[in-house]
């Protein structure tokens, strides 16, 4: 069996002037915009204490999805592909759903035709699943329905779902998928068209026991397109235990290529006979996500294959890193005032702040509590957030001792170094250094019942 994985470079720009040549709807070819992973409605921008920039992400992530509309329509594609997670969450507010409506209208304006797949993130625990009086409970579906509902897109359920509107019931995922392709003729070139996901827990294999209608066989360019964990890939948290294999992929004979959502990097692979083109996202909305640029995909596939593969990024927030050993700065410092750390981190900080720029501070080493509490962690958050779009400090990798321990041993890296910092103690530092902050006194007493609750959340084992 055939395990050929290789990641393409970027288009070239022969490539590109042959997609300009030959694509946009011209010949043999069809021209294909891919997305992913746009999570409008996103919430965890939290990390910034700013309500304006809070916002502006949301506006962020609107921004991105307009972007590859704009570029589908502009380019007059043939298909319009949304493989997943399309919202951040099963029940989107207003504002957004009106935004995607008008992008889904700009794109039957110009001709496109849209295909969506349920992602983890917005499609819920129990669609299309039955209620007692036979009829499918309102909050059970997916937000893409409406709109396909509308006509202005084509909508695949997950795995082993089948819509409301064939009146069945859903069959267990465990019994295998049943995928019925969507047949779409462009220019005398038949498309086969099948979508394939997970829900957030499920479990196992999706591909391994799908079963495709016998009329996927007509299509010259047979594609699934799919939601799920891919072992080429590094995984995410999808909830489950769910992960499509490379001998799963290897061993199908149906489909030729894969359009691919969930993982946020883009990636162009080769396993068995299938191409493999996972979109990545369009937005970065946290510290955890990759260094890989967000963008989205451009191809343009004949029959005889895929004629060209372009990864076009996005205006994004960019993520910066700054990883920084207290110890070696203690040392270095060792003659100085107490603030020259907390100053050195500043000028180290400094030259990656930018309004444009997520900026995450790993503190790394060992260092004493007395150390510690002489840093000035309250001032570096306010210097990040007045000059990056967020800032976040990350403690996790500190080591401490007591004061006698470190003269004791008399050098970092010493078994006296065993004790990491416990999200209880930062909650406490943090707090302190908050209320010690705040002028108002009314805003000082709120912020001192706060801390009191969540430590007694902590003390009673409360899952924070």
């Amino acid at each position: 069996m055939e395990e050929d994985m290789l990641q393409n470079p970027a288009v070239t720009q022969e490539n590109s002037e042959d997609a300009s040549r030959n694509g946009h709807g011209q010949g043999d070819i069809v021209t294909i915009v891919l997305t992913a992973g746009n999570r409008l409605g996103h919430t965890a921008f939290s990390f910034t204490q700013n309500p304006h920039k809070r916002e502006e992400g949301r506006q962020r992530l609107r921004q991105a999805f307009q972007r590859v509309t704009d570029f589908a329509a502009g380019q007059g594609v043939d298909l319009f592909v949304q493989a997943g997670d399309l919202f951040d969450s099963t029940n989107p507010d207003e504002e957004d759903r009106s935004f995607v409506a008008e992008r889904l209208a700009q794109l039957r304006q110009a001709g496109v035709r849209a295909f969506a797949l349920g992602g983890v993130l917005d499609t819920p625990a129990t669609a299309y699943a039955t209620v007692d009086s036979g009829s499918y409970a309102a909050h059970a579906l997916p937000p893409q329905i409406s709109y396909a509902r509308l006509g202005a897109l084509q909508y695949f359920p997950p795995a082993g779902s089948v819509p409301p509107a064939n009146g069945r019931a859903s069959e267990p995922a465990t019994r295998g998928a049943y995928l019925e392709p969507v047949m779409v003729n462009v220019r005398d070139t038949l498309v086969g068209i099948c979508g394939l996901g997970i829900q957030a827990d499920q479990d196992g294999d999706p591909l391994a026991h799908v079963h495709v209608d016998s009329d996927i066989e007509r299509a010259a360019i047979p594609l699934l397109i799919l939601h799920a964990p891919l072992e080429a890939m590094p995984t995410g948290a999808s909830g489950g235990t769910s992960m499509v294999t490379n001998a799963s992929i290897a061993s199908q004979t149906v489909f030729k290529y894969i359009l691919a959502g969930y993982h946020q990097s883009y990636r162009q692979l080769h396993i068995g006979q299938a191409d493999v083109v996972v979109a990545g996202t369009t937005q970065r909305v946290d510290f955890n996500d990759p260094d890989d640029e967000p963008g989205f995909v451009f191809l343009g596939i004949a029959a005889g294959g895929i004629r060209w593969c372009q990864h076009i990024p996005v205006d994004t927030l960019k993520l910066r890193r700054l990883r920084i050993n207290l110890a070696e700065l203690w040392a270095q410092d060792s003659n100085s005032e107490d603030s020259s750390v907390t100053e050195r981190i500043l000028q180290l900080l400094e030259p990656l702040c930018s309004p444009e720029t997520l900026v995450q501070i790993q503190l790394t080493g060992e260092v004493t509590r007395s150390q510690y509490h002489q840093l000035d962690l309250n001032r570096v958050r306010h210097f990040g957030e007045e000059r990056c779009f967020a800032l976040e400090v990350d403690e996790s990798g500190l080591l401490f001792a007591s004061d006698e321990s470190r003269l004791a041993t008399g050098v970092a890296g010493s078994n006296a170094f065993e004790e990491r910092i416990s999200v209880r103690e930062e909650l406490i530092i943090l707090a302190g250094e908050w209320i010690a902050a705040v002028q108002d006194e009314q805003e000082r007493q709120a912020l001192q019942m706060t801390r009191e609750e969540l430590l007694a959340a902590f003390s009673s084992g409360v899952n924070l």
